[in-house]
């Protein structure tokens, strides 16, 4: 039988969609008297407005509050847009002023309150950048540092990771010193406490630029997150260091704080290791405290090549599990006690609860980025859940969005902003048709399902989820990583629900008993539910692997984007826009520009050709892998595996003798690579393209000929080479700007790095540049000529 609520609600709809018949009824018959093409433009005109007030009444209007920072930031970052910041705000209050007094026009009202955000998001952006004041280092350095160390870390092989706050450098003094750098010791030695004192030799070098023309620049994220240089130990540092000096990092209770977190984390990792053991207790230890550095590489390809390198990071997936987990129990503990839970307010004491748990999580997982932007969304809808409003919409995914960017402008520009906001946006919107679909469909009918029904059901909402969040994260991933898990879904649809059910709480569990001594065997328990996550990935990595799909273009990727927000965001008809926009995205989304002839990363060392038929040969017999494999994906040429499983890559048919290596590109470019300076003036005359890799001052050949040295590749980055086919002259594209961005802009600093030895008279850091004599370990003596400390 049919309650009266029933009852009342179908006849709503039906007075509901009566009024629409005969309002489009009238629409028609004033469309009727116009001429044709008049009638056509009124019909259009009277459905957009229709739509346009369906948004309104939706308050969709707020989401273009983080869609216009987001395209204030991406002009700065992606499209070099610099403009004066005082400027940009104040054409942004008059953009946002003309907004308000064109409340009334459905078109212009929300193109100006875009436009304003788009300012505003610009101007936070250039400030971000104007107030980072990270120095990184402008080349290869072997000097002694001294400084604290901030954190520590335990990599796969036994080796530790440490990140150092340096104080001071000697022998040599280094005219730029870099505030931190992150370093790995391999050497035994006692293992330094964060907030210990750190001495010894190391060798230091700049983050890398981006493998080639248009692929992701490596030296970005280090430099918003203050890390100058990265580099390794020569030896053990002293065992006996000399008292902290002064470093600038603070002290007090703070420092304390984080001491007592960094010791935390570095506690429960080794625990949660030593119980587990083996790639599970890694992947562990990663799910828990954050820390990767252990996780073997075979188990990191393995998630990667299914769509599962997710899990790794700890992001809201986690978050959303681990408060999830905590409210329920909380919830469902108080209701036992009906002295409590017909008198206090169950639901909010258990989101509270919940929110004080995912902030420890925040805590011991070293809140980095992607997990502060995950704890802020999750905090969002648990304040929602605390002053009675829903929890899981758009408008609290929007102001995560807005503080996140408030915060930290660049997340927009990393993939994994990106993406985990792509599929929250996608698993919202899509899960709020389907709600009102399935409502539509269960009037009048029973809703009482058996135990049988229940389970597909909960099995269809994560095929559901797997194939929202796969479709929504899968633009962004080939793009960044030029990699696709085609069967992605099917890894997900079957390691989900052990994640969520079995592994996520057992971590809660077995960490809460940490202090009782009975973590053994929760922790077991989730390195099994671990080793079965392993054995999916490893099987369908096996049969099912990722594709390469090689470069995509930014037209695909915004086309695809607005896609995905248009489907998801909006309430009207005017959703199904994001049908032809993502039709557009996929034809737009390939880059079918002729890929180079010639590839040179940065080092000089890595060289490279692409034949006619895709083939990628390099150089080196052996290159570098991380380089090889960036570039194989790219360009499509993923060399096959051997019996190891080490990649076989094809090699350059080059004629070489003593360092002197001749070839020619599949358009005829001549091309000579040589580490002999001497014969230098031998490749500029014989070659099209003189590779010399090495530090020489000669800038060009007299011969016409493109001299690339690594003072060269210095300011330009990684090279892409082709034949103009007109002219017959290379062609060669950048990878770095010009100018640089703040990030590169110690490309154009003095190099070797330039240091001296300090007079008693004069400051502690020296800032000097030498003139002419040439010390030990490359760097050249200071003699006289005072230069600036920034680049």
């Amino acid at each position: 039988m049919d309650s009266a609520s029933d009852r009342n609600e179908r006849a709503g709809a039906a007075f509901g969609r009566r009024d629409a018949v005969r309002a489009a009824f009238r629409r028609w018959r004033a469309a009727i008297a116009l001429p044709p093409r008049a009638r056509w433009r009124h019909l259009g005109r009277e459905w957009l407005a229709d739509q346009l007030a369906a948004e309104t009444r939706n308050r969709t209007g707020f989401l273009l509050v983080p869609l216009g920072l987001m395209i204030g930031v991406a002009l700065v970052h992606a499209a070099g847009w610099a403009p004066n910041i005082w400027l940009t705000v104040f054409a942004a209050i008059a953009s946002l002023g003309l907004a308000l007094r064109r409340m009334g026009r459905p078109v212009l009202h929300p193109m100006l309150i875009l436009a304003g955000f788009a300012l505003i998001g610009a101007a936070l952006a250039i400030g971000e950048i104007q107030r980072t004041e990270t120095t990184i280092l402008s080349g290869q350095a072997t000097v002694r540092i001294a400084g604290p160390v901030v954190s520590r870390e335990r990599t796969e092989d036994g080796r530790y990771r440490y990140v150092i706050a340096v104080a001071e450098t000697e022998r040599p003094i280094l005219s730029r010193p870099p505030e931190r750098v992150r370093i790995v010791v391999g050497s035994r030695h006692e293992p330094i406490a964060p907030g210990g004192l750190y001495r010894g030799l190391v060798r230091l070098g700049p983050p890398s630029g981006p493998a080639f023309p248009g692929s992701y620049d490596f030296a970005m994220a280090p430099f918003f997150a203050g890390i100058g240089a990265y580099g390794y130990s020569l030896g053990a540092p002293e065992a006996e260091p000399m008292p902290a000096p002064t470093t600038g990092e603070g002290g007090g209770l703070l420092a304390d704080l984080r001491h007592v977190q960094t010791e935390t984390r570095l506690v429960l990792t080794e625990r949660i290791s030593t119980v587990i053991g083996g790639r599970e207790g890694a992947i562990a230890a990663a799910l828990i405290t954050g820390e990767r550095a252990g996780i073997p590489d075979d188990a990191r390809e393995w998630l990667r090549g299914t769509g599962l390198a997710h899990v790794l990071s700890i992001s809201g997936l986690h978050m959303a599990i681990v408060a999830g987990f905590a409210m329920l129990a909380v919830r469902s503990s108080l209701s036992l006690v009906p002295a409590i839970s017909l008198r206090l307010p169950a639901k909010k004491i258990a989101a509270l609860v919940a929110l004080v748990v995912a902030a420890i999580y925040l805590a011991i997982s070293g809140a980095n980025v992607a997990t502060q932007r995950s704890f802020v969304m999750l905090a969002i809808m648990l304040g929602a859940v605390l002053i009675d409003r829903p929890a899981l919409t758009l408008r609290n995914v929007a102001i995560a969005a807005i503080v996140v960017i408030l915060v930290a402008p660049h997340a927009v520009m990393t993939a994994s902003f990106q993406m985990s906001f792509a599929a929250t946006v996608a698993l919202i919107g899509g899960y709020a048709v389907l709600s009102q679909w399935r409502a539509r469909r269960k009037r009048g009918r029973e809703t009482d399902r058996g135990v049988a029904g229940k389970i597909i059901v909960a099995l269809s909402a994560i095929m559901v989820t797997s194939i929202l969040a796969g479709s929504a994260t899968a633009p962004y991933a080939a793009y960044h990583f030029h990699r696709l898990a085609t069967f992605g879904f099917v890894a997900n649809l079957l390691t989900m629900p052990l994640f969520t059910l079995w592994i996520m709480p057992l971590a809660l569990v077995g960490t809460l008993l940490i202090p009782f001594g009975l973590d053994a065997w929760p922790y077991q328990a989730m390195g099994a539910g671990l080793w079965l996550v392993l054995e999916i990935a490893r099987n369908v990595y096996a049969w099912l692997p990722d594709q390469a799909i090689g470069r995509m273009t930014a037209s695909g990727l915004l086309l695809l984007t607005a896609a995905i927000l248009t489907a998801s965001c909006l309430a009207s008809r005017l959703r199904w826009l994001g049908l032809p926009l993502a039709l557009a995205g996929l034809v737009a989304a390939p880059d079918r520009t002729a890929p180079p002839e010639l590839l040179v990363f940065e080092d000089g060392k890595e060289v490279a050709t692409l034949a006619a038929d895709g083939q990628l040969a390099f150089l080196r017999p052996r290159p570098s892998s991380f380089i090889a494999e960036q570039w194989e994906r790219a360009f499509e040429a993923r060399a096959p595996r051997g019996a190891d499983t080490e990649r076989i890559r094809a090699t350059i048919s080059a004629e070489c003798a003593a360092k002197y290596c001749r070839f020619t590109t599949r358009g005829g470019l001549r091309v000579i690579w040589t580490e002999d300076y001497a014969r230098t003036g031998d490749a500029c005359d014989e070659a099209d393209v003189a590779i010399v890799s090495r530090a020489i001052r000669l800038a060009e050949c007299r011969s016409g000929a493109v001299l690339v040295t690594l003072r060269t590749l210095r300011r330009t980055g990684s090279l892409a080479i082709s034949r103009e086919a007109a002219t017959g002259r290379p062609r060669i594209v950048k990878a770095v700007r010009d100018p640089p961005e703040r990030w590169n802009v110690h490309r154009l600093a003095p190099w070797p790095e330039y240091w001296r030895k300090p007079a008693v008279s004069e400051p502690p850091v020296p800032v000097t540049q030498p003139a002419s004599a040439t010390a030990t370990n490359g760097a050249e003596v200071s003699a006289g000529r005072t230069v600036s400390a920034a680049p």
